[in-house]
C-alpha cells in the first residue's frame, strides 16, 4: 500500500467512485425536502463523527502538502455518516435502493476487471487489485435483498473477484463474513433446528467446493500464496508493523498524544508504506487521543451488532457480516484511512439508521 493504495487505481476506475456519491448525494439533496427532521444520532454515528472530526486537527497542524484534498477526504466519510443515517431514519428503505446496491456492486466488480486486464495485458503495476475490496464491501448491502438468487450471484462473482486478487485478507473475510451471515440469518429468522443446521453445512461445503476449485485454477493461486505466508511474512506485513512500532515509539510525547496527520505513515515510513493495521496508523497519524475516540466508536458499533442480533433485527445478518468484514480488514488492511471508508460509513448509517426506525428509536 505505497503512499495511497486506493489512488493507485484512479486512472481507471473512478466512475464508480463517482456513481457511489451520486447515490449518497440523494441523502444531502433530501435535507432540502419540506418536513425533512433532524434526529438526534445513535451512539455510534456520534463516536464516529467525534472521532473524524478530531482527525482535522492534527492533519492541519502537521503542515502537509495537499492539505485542502487530505482534509476532504478526511472529513468526506463523516459527512456520508451522518446524512444517510439522518435520511434513513426520515424515509426508511425501498426497493430502489436495493437495485443501487446491486448496481454498484457490478460497477465495482466492473472496475475491478478493467484494472485486472490492465495489469495483465500491459504488465503494468500503476493499477493494484486492492479495488477487488470495493467487490466484497458490497456484499452487507447487496444482501439486503430478499432474492436468494442475487445473494448467491454476488457471492460467487465477489469470490472470483477477491480470489483471482489473490488478497488473502480478503479471502479470510469472505468466508468468515458468509459463514457469520448464514448462522446469524438462521438465527434471525428461528431457524436453528437440526435441519437448518445440516443445510447450513451443505451451503458451506458448495461454496467450499467452488471457493476451492476457482482458487485452484491459475499460474498462481491464492492458495500458493497462504503457503507461502513464512517466506514472505504475509506480502511484508510483519516487517511494517516493526517498523511502525519503531517510528510510534520514537514520537515526541506532544506527538505521541496528537498524531503527525493524515496518512503520515506512508510520509515518514523509510519504506515508503502504510501500517497496514488501521490501529497502529491511528496511533500515528491521530495520536492516543484519536485511538481512544476509535476504539470508543468501534465498540459501540460491536455492542450495537450484538444489540440487532438479539432483538433478531433484519438487519442483523448484514451487520454481522459487515463487522466481520471491518474487523479482519481492519487488522490487517486497511478501511478508515482509504477510500472505501465512506462506503463503510454509508453501511453503517444505512443499517443502524434502518434498525433504529424499525425499532420505534427514532
Amino acid at each position: 500500500m505505497r503512499a495511497m493504495e486506493g489512488a493507485d487505481e484512479s486512472t481507471i476506475g473512478y466512475l464508480s467512485v463517482i456513481f457511489v456519491y451520486l447515490v449518497w448525494l440523494s441523502s444531502i439533496l433530501k435535507v432540502f425536502l419540506p418536513n425533512y427532521v433532524v434526529y438526534k444520532p445513535a451512539i455510534p454515528i456520534i463516536l464516529f463523527a467525534i472521532f473524524i472530526l478530531w482527525t482535522i486537527f492534527p492533519t492541519m497542524m502537521s503542515g502537509q502538502e495537499g492539505m485542502i484534498y487530505n482534509l476532504f477526504f478526511i472529513t468526506l466519510p463523516g459527512i456520508v455518516l451522518v446524512t444517510t443515517y439522518n435520511t434513513v431514519l426520515n424515509y426508511g428503505s425501498h426497493k430502489w435502493h436495493f437495485a443501487v446496491f446491486c448496481v454498484m456492486l457490478v460497477m465495482f466488480t466492473v472496475q475491478y476487471v478493467m484494472v485486472y486486464n490492465f495489469i495483465n495485458i500491459f504488465d503494468d503495476d500503476s493499477g493494484h487489485l486492492a479495488v477487488s475490496y470495493y467487490a466484497l464491501y458490497m456484499l452487507p448491502l447487496v444482501f439486503l435483498c430478499k432474492s436468494k438468487t442475487i445473494r448467491i450471484v454476488a457471492t460467487i462473482v465477489a469470490t472470483i473477484v477477491i480470489l483471482s486478487s489473490l488478497k488473502r485478507s480478503g479471502v479470510v473475510a469472505i468466508v468468515v463474513a458468509i459463514f457469520v451471515y448464514i448462522i446469524i440469518n438462521q438465527h434471525v429468522k428461528k431457524r436453528l433446528s437440526p435441519t437448518a443446521i445440516l443445510s447450513i453445512i451443505g451451503m458451506l461445503l458448495l461454496f467450499g467446493t467452488f471457493f476451492f476449485v476457482f482458487g485452484s485454477m491459475g499460474e498462481q493461486t491464492v492458495f500458493e500464496r497462504f503457503e507461502n505466508i513464512g517466506n514472505d511474512n504475509g506480502s511484508g506485513r510483519l516487517v511494517v508493523w516493526e517498523m511502525t512500532i519503531k517510528m510510534i515509539s520514537r514520537l515526541d510525547f506532544g506527538a505521541l498524544i496528537v498524531g503527525e496527520g493524515y496518512n503520515s505513515v506512508v510520509v515518514n515510513s523509510p519504506v515508503n508504506l502504510s501500517a497496514h493495521n488501521d490501529f497502529l496508523e491511528i496511533i500515528y497519524d491521530y495520536g492516543l487521543i484519536g485511538l481512544a475516540l476509535y476504539v470508543c466508536a468501534f465498540l459501540s458499533v460491536c455492542y450495537y451488532t450484538i444489540k440487532m442480533i438479539a432483538a433478531k433485527s433484519v438487519y442483523a445478518p448484514s451487520m454481522a457480516m459487515l463487522m466481520a468484514i471491518y474487523l479482519i480488514q481492519s487488522m490487517l488492511s486497511h478501511i478508515i484511512i482509504y477510500y472505501w471508508a465512506s462506503l463503510f460509513m454509508l453501511s453503517f448509517a444505512y443499517l443502524i439508521g434502518n434498525y433504529q426506525r424499525d425499532a420505534g428509536n427514532r
